[in-house]
């Protein structure tokens, strides 16, 4: 199933997306909900963030594409991207007035449906709801220059996310992309994955209680782009749709 929350007439709601309509569901898609009979055309709502999440783990270093002349970590290398960063489908990037380099990272995330806790790769994605797509939005001075990556990561506006939170996809076998002004720059699938969605879980869970509408976003592969005032990026994962948003300076 393919969910999205979404704003109309100045209400927040979650509804369930079936081609170009949504319709209103009662609660979050991870809880108990019943479906309404209201129906809207997905161009005549505001398509926002999937998910305000409590928290936000990125994996660092987990494609084999994406390592350079890096070595592979041994386990899967998690940070924190703040919630405050998080944007939704059409927002803007917006770039800070020092920043220097601000890069794309297509990512795909996953978003919990249950309080995760000492999860195993065997039962690991019982914990998932679905899935959507993430832009790792980073400022390479910074997050080699800084003592932590807080401000090259979780800047505002660093977490764009959406469009759509998508259930029963197999995470081990999509294609992930990203298109900066309409040119692919980024093109790869989650089998090149160094570290796969289960054991990430269970690497995470260890440490991190995961709760719903949690996100942890899984690594870019390849080469990242750099971002500039006026550009449209667009982050593609196969099922999901694509996550596009405007660049702008501050």
């Amino acid at each position: 199933m393919k969910f999205a929350r979404y704003e109309i007439n100045g209400t927040v709601q979650y509804g369930t997306v079936d081609g170009d309509m949504v319709t209103r569901i009662t609660g979050e898609p991870w809880g108990g909900y019943e479906v309404s009979s209201d129906t809207e055309s997905i161009s005549s709502v505001k398509i926002l963030a999937p998910t305000l999440p409590s928290k936000m783990i990125a994996i660092g270093l987990n494609y084999k594409s994406h390592l350079g002349d890096k070595t592979a970590p041994s386990v899967p290398e998690p940070f924190i991207k703040t919630p405050s960063c998080v944007v939704g489908p059409n927002d803007c990037i917006v770039l800070p007035t020092d920043s220097t380099i601000v890069q794309e990272e297509a990512e795909l995330a996953i978003i919990f449906g249950k309080t995760c806790r000492n999860a195993t790769k065997e039962n690991a994605l019982d914990y998932v709801f679905g899935y959507t797509c993430a832009n790792d939005v980073s400022e390479r001075d910074w997050q080699k220059n800084d003592l932590q990556w807080t401000r090259a990561k979780s800047s505002d506006t660093f977490g764009p996310i959406g469009p759509f939170i998508v259930t029963g996809l197999d995470p081990s076998n999509l294609a992930i992309s990203a298109r900066l002004n309409g040119e692919t720059v980024q093109s790869s699938n989650t089998s090149d994955l160094l570290f796969d969605v289960p054991s990430i879980i269970e690497w995470v869970s260890k440490f991190i209680t995961m709760e719903p509408g949690d996100l942890i976003l899984t690594g870019t592969p390849g080469t990242t782009a750099t971002l500039n005032d006026g550009d449209t990026i667009e982050i593609e994962v196969e099922g999901i749709g694509v996550l596009s948003n405007c660049v702008k300076t501050q």
